[in-house]
């Protein structure tokens, strides 16, 4: 079977492998869709070192193969898999922070989300870590879980209320997942970017556009929100000079949340005395837990989150390098990958 693997020295590589064998504990999962993600195009060009080298995790397919002891999952079900998940009994499960347990980046699909089967190893699925997908026209619109479940858990952490201003900076694929979240939660949400392609959408989603390359992105905020500036900024890109923007554009008071990956050994060039004086909270939101793969799966089957509005590329696995330049070129929004 095809399968994009991470070599190392020379990127991602198409190559034909064996077909993955569930042992106890385990399934096997045939790909519907698998969506590509920034954090995969940095792994590939060696920005990002978390975890084992594993590409593809935004993933939906259909279980074909049960391994001894899983009674709670059948062949031919329609599955969402969650590629990371915690321990649940560790210092940091019990103390709110489960994307931090050691057990969290320790476990992936073999040999990734990106091949025609992938193997979903014990301690995912034991913890319950694989959600069924039921009553969703398009199976593959359930690729958008992972995601959409780190936006989530970016918003809950940025303490994000109705009726207040957020600024999304960067609108690319989680961009507009998060300006889709937050009109669905009573936000005003204001997109920014430098792609006129990607403002647009915004404003096709609900959110009044701003044109980073105006240079001016602070004051044209601060005009648009009475002279204070935003209640919560999200960098969903992963752009350090969008952090130091992003900062200046939030109001006194107000909260920046740094979601989007920057490159490994990135460095921002702020006076952080802005941070103390305005008092302005500067934290960050990493990955999901399992609360907010449940609350994405049912926005996504409720028609709250559509796909039809965000996946905009399609790409069979042999056609991995053309997706990551469509990628890298921020010619589309969503690009997923499929059999």
């Amino acid at each position: 079977m095809k399968a994009v693997l991470l070599k190392p020295g020379s990127g991602a590589k198409v190559e034909e492998v064996q077909e993955p064998v569930p042992q106890k504990g385990e399934i096997v999962v045939e790909l519907i869709a698998c969506g590509l993600c920034g954090t995969d195009v940095e792994r590939i060009r060696g920005g990002y070192s978390a975890g084992k080298a594993v590409l593809g995790h935004e993933a939906v397919g259909k279980v074909i193969e049960v391994g001894e002891g899983v009674d709670w999952l059948r062949k031919g079900e329609v599955v969402v898999p969650h590629h990371h998940t915690n321990c649940g009994e560790c210092y940091y499960c019990l103390n709110g922070s489960p994307t931090m347990c050691p057990e969290y980046r320790r476990h992936h699909f073999d040999p990734g989300g990106f091949a025609e089967r992938f193997r979903v190893p014990e301690f995912i699925v034991r913890r319950g870590a694989v959600y069924k997908v039921r009553g969703l026209q398009d199976p593959e619109e359930a690729c958008l879980t992972e995601p959409l479940a780190c936006s989530l858990r970016a918003v809950k952490r940025a303490g994000v209320r109705e009726g207040q201003t957020v600024a999304v900076f960067g609108v690319g694929a989680v961009g507009a997942l998060f300006v889709a979240l937050l009109r669905g939660l009573g936000v005003e949400v204001l997109g920014v970017d430098v792609n006129p392609r990607r403002l647009g959408l915004a404003e096709k989603l609900g959110a009044s556009a701003v044109d980073a390359r105006s240079g001016r992105v602070a004051e044209e905020i601060r005009a648009m929100t009475g002279g204070r500036g935003a209640d919560v900024s999200i960098v969903a890109t992963g752009n350090v000079a969008a952090v130091s923007s992003a900062i200046s554009s939030t109001r006194n008071g107000g909260v920046v949340c740094l979601f989007g990956l920057p490159p490994s050994g990135s460095r921002l060039d702020h006076d952080f005395s802005e941070l103390l004086v305005r008092e302005v909270s500067l934290i960050s939101s990493n990955a999901a837990s399992e609360d907010e793969m449940v609350e994405a799966l049912d926005l996504i089957v409720r028609g709250k989150i559509r796909g039809a509005e965000l996946i905009t590329h399609r790409f069979r696995i042999d056609e991995f390098d053309r997706a990551l330049e469509v990628f890298e070129k921020g010619e589309g929004v969503k690009v997923v990958i499929k059999p």
